[in-house]
């Protein structure tokens, strides 16, 4: 992920746990967009995950960073923007001016193939790139170690029980 929160690469596995962002034009693929901007019914939460709330903050604070670092970005510039025009509670947190953030060390996503999974979050930062690689793993033995081993054989295909008992 980049630090505007464009996702620039992703596996199979992350397929099955969010969404198929090779289905999606680049633009759509930007998580900050997408947390703010992206849900059509009121209370939705991006990708089911438990600590949206924390996200949406934790993407206002990662922005103000990146805006710092890059004061002449067009890309950056427009992009937050177009979250403060687009969203009253990007706005409303853009004027808090927060800029420590604090990492999610387990989320919860709900999933539509095999429920509420939880997961550890590691990100590991290129600086180099100004890049994040996102790392989410199950405790070994796990129900939940059980459920991402499903996701990566069926990804994001629906199952129908009906199939599986024949």
């Amino acid at each position: 992920m980049s630090a505007a929160f464009e996702v620039l690469a992703w596996n199979d596995l992350a397929v099955g746990l969010m969404e198929d962002f090779s289905d999606l034009s680049p633009r759509d693929r930007n998580l900050a967009r997408k947390a703010f901007l992206g849900n059509e019914q009121p209370g939705a939460r991006l990708y089911g995950i438990s600590d949206d709330v924390e996200f949406r903050h934790n993407v206002v604070r990662e922005l103000r960073s990146v805006v710092t670092r890059y004061p002449s970005d067009p890309l950056v510039a427009d992009l937050v923007e177009e979250l403060r025009d687009g969203s009253h509670d990007f706005a409303r947190l853009w004027e808090r001016h927060d800029v420590a953030s604090s990492p999610a060390l387990r989320k919860t996503f709900r999933n539509t193939v095999v429920g509420e999974i939880t997961v550890d979050c590691d990100a590991l930062t290129l600086t180099d790139a100004d890049q994040h690689l996102m790392l989410y793993t199950a405790q070994l033995g796990s129900a939940d170690a059980d459920k991402l081993a499903l996701l990566a054989v069926v990804g994001s295909q629906p199952i129908n029980v009906d199939d599986v008992s024949n």
